[in-house]
């Protein structure tokens, strides 16, 4: 399943051409409902803006900051492609998710 959070008007028009079906388009949600909706799904990675990144590294999510290229980045174009690919693994299979349990999976 694809989940795909667009926030600027012509997203919708310009990514539902690519959208599969069963892709949600998940947009304009308090930082609470995206954090209620993360731990309900359990997602492998979650892409957003800075806002949202330490929330969810805090909860043990991978997280890769998509809305400005800060730490990384571009993403476009064939270079842009294994920039891309790097910044994904390494969010995945960063060594510090062993370190870490996410808050629902520690026993109470």
């Amino acid at each position: 399943r694809s989940i795909t959070w667009a926030g600027h008007g012509d997203d919708y028009k310009r990514t539902a051409e690519y959208a599969q079906e069963g892709t949600l388009i998940y947009d304009d949600v308090s930082g609470y409902e995206f954090e209620e909706f993360a731990k309900k799904l359990k997602p492998d990675l979650i892409a957003s803006g800075i806002k949202e990144k330490y929330v969810f590294q805090k909860m043990g999510m991978p997280f890769r900051q998509m809305h400005s290229w800060d730490y990384s980045g571009p993403y476009h174009g064939y270079d842009g492609f294994a920039i891309f690919a790097r910044d994904m693994d390494l969010a995945l299979n960063s060594p510090t998710w062993n370190l870490i349990k996410a808050p629902w999976k520690q026993a109470s």
